[in-house]
């Protein structure tokens, strides 16, 4: 299937960047860039955060050792999906965030938002022992000794497993909504200056220098497809396992 050029914004960047040329472009595809890659952070967070809800409500006799890590690794991915999206600053090379405003949003949802990243510096990419994150106490840590009958002593040490915390799932699921509505806004601007800029600044001939085989970098027809298909919107969004995609959405 022949499909329309494709041009890898990025390496136009690079290229501009040796040239010293168009810095004020070559910022706009990075703020863009960094947008949308957020927004992706937050797709996968919801996924994440549904498919734990739908988890935790099934009907079933107990919850098995199994079950129980999954959870676990479902609310540890969201919670750390959130927080990379809408708070983390990037070190140099890294991406960074776009971060939420306070100024923006209402006080219950800015304590929703603080308390989720709470979670994940206090919680989740640190330990902290007995410290309350979010209204809930994640790592206790016990280390002890215990007398034996005939003398001497046997030393032991426990710790708590949280699989999910139920306020932080609430939480989550009331924010992602709000965080996705604001850096989807942020997105539309930054990616609709780049299309202003590219219309008027940069020769055909440096965009088609860049161009690429979307069926290889996608990994199939029906990925291509789906991006295509959300052109209209700016954005597109879709699964991809081992090259194939295995759901594909226009957000």
């Amino acid at each position: 299937m022949a499909f329309p050029t494709f041009t890898d914004l990025a390496a136009l960047a690079d290229d501009l960047a040796l040239r010293g040329a168009s810095p004020k472009l070559r910022s706009a595809i990075t703020m863009a860039w960094r947008a949308q890659s957020c927004l992706g952070d937050l797709r996968q967070c919801q996924d994440c955060v549904t498919l734990l809800r739908q988890s935790i409500e099934e009907s079933r006799n107990t919850d098995t050792a199994d079950i129980m890590v999954i959870e676990r690794s479902l609310m540890s991915t969201a919670v750390m999906l959130y927080a990379r999206a809408t708070s983390t600053s990037g070190q140099h090379g890294e991406r960074g965030s776009i971060q939420l405003e306070q100024s923006k949003m209402q006080p219950d949802e800015w304590d929703d938002h603080c308390k989720i990243l709470a979670v994940r510096n206090q919680a989740m990419a640190h330990v902290y022992s007995d410290r309350d994150a979010g209204d809930h106490i994640w790592h206790r840590d016990v280390f002890f000794a215990v007398e034996r009958p005939h003398g001497g002593w046997s030393v032991a040490s426990a710790s708590n497993q949280t699989s999910y915390h139920a306020p932080t799932l609430r939480r989550l699921e009331r924010m992602v909504p709000v965080a996705i509505i604001a850096i989807k806004a942020k997105f539309d601007k930054r990616i609709s200056a780049v299309t202003s800029m590219l219309s008027g600044n940069v020769k055909v001939a440096l965009l088609r220098k860049h161009a690429f085989n979307p069926e290889t970098v996608f990994g199939s027809t029906e990925a291509v497809e789906a991006i295509l298909d959300g052109r209209g919107k700016g954005d597109a969004a879709f699964w991809v396992n081992n090259g194939k995609p295995v759901d594909a959405d226009d957000p």
